[in-house]
């Protein structure tokens, strides 16, 4: 009878023992995810960023097109003009 006890209680602190074990597996599992949470949330503001430089970059090359238009504009005027003259 003795020796039941003595395994059963050894059965019980080696579930015990995995447990625990699990526990932390667990934990770090947790913390994992909200590592990737974090960045995710990194990435995405990365995007949005990245998405507003374009948009400034659009507007920019918009403008240099209509001083470039301008400036051809009044070259071409000016040429013209001399020729005239």
């Amino acid at each position: 009878m003795l020796s039941v006890r003595h395994e059963a209680l050894g059965i019980s602190e080696s579930l015990m023992a995995s447990a625990i074990k699990l526990s932390a597996i667990s934990n770090q599992l947790s913390a994992i995810s909200y590592q990737q949470s974090a960045i995710s949330n990194q990435l995405s503001a990365i995007s949005y960023q990245q998405s507003a430089i374009s948009y400034q970059l659009s507007a920019i090359s918009y403008q240099l097109s209509a001083f470039v238009n301008k400036t051809g504009n009044h070259l071409f005027n000016l040429s013209y003009v001399s020729l005239m003259h």
